[in-house]
């Protein structure tokens, strides 16, 4: 109605409010005279602090939602009526009168404490306002306090087992002597026993039937029952036993021990190894590789092993073989940055230019080829070498790059030395080959033939040096 006048209506607005009489709606329409008439009061006085305090609260709040709801439920009428539109307006318009007059006359102390007659702890007849009392002096720490104090009722617990003696993990690249685990399991069995501990069937595999199962476990029972304990010399003999193996070498210990062997075969020095492994000193490295050359055929692990290691030393003698040929290939020239020929078997897709490939040919052979940073320094240099200062493609390249760009070349020089080997061999002609028995008898007649003349000459050269000593 407000914002109607606002717009600049002048003429007489009629504003009609359809209300659900005894229902919420009712009740909030009580509620916006109350907050209308209280607003004229604190306007007209200038108070305008005390507009905080018409916030409905919560009780406030349920009384409006439950207003009408005992009417309603309890209510045997029909809810729907059949009356004339004009007889529903002019009883509305008593209860419009009768509201307003209703507010009219409470003051500013009145409408701030207002409340309705309706209450929600009233419901179906009952006054519900009694209520149980509750504790003034309810505390939860206290409670707890005293919940906690009280306990809670013990269970007799069963006596614990003795802790069960310490036991070496033994491991088949540790080398323990097989008599460690026989004295182990029996410390193990008399433990066992001592406390009434039964022996448990194992994990069923998918071809294990029950009888299997039920008949090792009885057989485990029966080791059980029958162990002795240990005497002191056994002890004494599986203290010594623990001390001859290894167990402070771990899976992964073992693992680049064997890494170090493919890398850098047998009877290197022992402080590499010690530092491909890392954690290991080399006087204990020299210790699990002499247990290790003894043992190593007995591991379950061991063709797989062998297989690395011979692959590691292929690729070392591959290797090794590229350097000598890459150093041949260097020093067959005075200056190789000028005058290092490169046969190139095409040109095609040829995107590094030959002074570029000759560079890195120079600088692997400086720094050698079992440098493991190598393809970094290069490209290091090559950002350094004020001949490569403007060729961005080059500098450009990753470290990765420059490796492939190598090998493409070794694997070149590689095929130049094989065909010169072979052009060498077809120019000295076949060596060696079967000759029929025509072919040596006739040879045979060439060389008698050959032969009668030089035979004479010589003789004639002899008797004319002896006549001339007689002289």
């Amino acid at each position: 109605m407000d914002r109607a006048h606002r717009i600049g209506q002048t003429k007489q607005v009629y504003v009609f409010r359809f209300i659900t009489e005894g229902s919420v709606e009712e009740r909030m329409l009580e509620r916006a005279a109350q907050k209308l008439r209280l607003d004229q009061l604190v306007i007209q006085q200038g108070r305008a602090q005390q507009a905080a305090k018409t916030a409905a609260n919560k009780e406030e709040l349920l009384e409006m939602i439950t207003h009408g709801a005992d009417k309603i439920i309890n209510s045997s009428d029909a809810m729907m009526i059949d009356d004339d539109i004009d007889a529903i307006i002019s009883r509305g318009e008593e209860r419009t009168v009768e509201l307003n007059s209703k507010y009219e006359t409470l003051n500013l102390e009145d409408l701030s404490n207002f409340k309705s007659d309706a209450s929600v702890q009233q419901w179906e007849g009952e006054d519900f306002r009694g209520g149980r009392e509750r504790k003034s002096n309810y505390s939860v720490d206290n409670y707890f306090k005293d919940t906690l104090r009280a306990g809670t009722s013990k269970v007799d617990k069963a006596p614990k087992v003795p802790r069960a003696p310490k036991q070496i993990t033994i491991q088949d690249f540790q080398f323990f002597d097989a008599r460690l685990a026989e004295l182990q399991e029996r410390e193990i069995a008399v433990h066992k026993r001592l406390n009434g501990i039964p022996a448990m069937p194992r994990e069923p595999q998918p071809d294990d039937t029950p009888d299997k199962l039920e008949e090792e476990r009885l057989v485990a029972q029966k080791f059980i029952d029958e162990a002795e304990p240990l005497t002191e010399e056994e002890l004494a003999e599986k203290e010594e036993y623990i001390a001859q193996g290894f167990p402070d070498w771990s899976r992964r210990d073992f693992q680049q021990f064997v890494k170090a062997l493919e890398s850098y075969g047998w009877d290197e020095d022992f402080e590499v190894y010690a530092n491909e492994i890392g954690d290991k000193t080399p006087e204990e490295v020299e210790r699990y590789y002499a247990a290790f050359k003894e043992h190593w055929t007995e591991l379950p692990e061991y063709a797989r092993i062998e297989v690395r290691i011979k692959e590691g030393e292929a690729k070392r003698s591959k290797r090794q073989n590229l350097e000598n040929l890459l150093k041949q290939k260097i020093n067959s020239v005075r200056y190789p940055m000028q005058e290092l020929e490169l046969n190139y078997p095409t040109t095609k897709g040829k995107v590094y230019s030959e002074e570029e490939d000759r560079y890195l040919l120079c600088r692997l052979h400086h720094y050698g080829m079992q440098v493991d940073d190598v393809y970094e320094r290069i490209k290091r240099d090559i950002g350094e070498f004020p001949v490569f200062r403007f060729d961005w493609f080059f500098k450009s390249r990753s470290p990765q790059e420059l490796q492939r760009r190598c090998n493409t070349l070794l694997s070149m020089i590689e095929k130049e030395v094989e065909q010169n080997k072979v052009e060498e061999v077809k120019s000295k002609g076949p060596k060696g080959k079967k000759r029929g028995i025509e072919a040596v008898q006739k040879q045979e007649e060439e060389k008698e033939s050959r032969s009668s003349t030089p035979s004479t000459a010589n003789v004639s050269a002899k008797t004319t040096k002896k006549k001339k000593t007689v002289k």
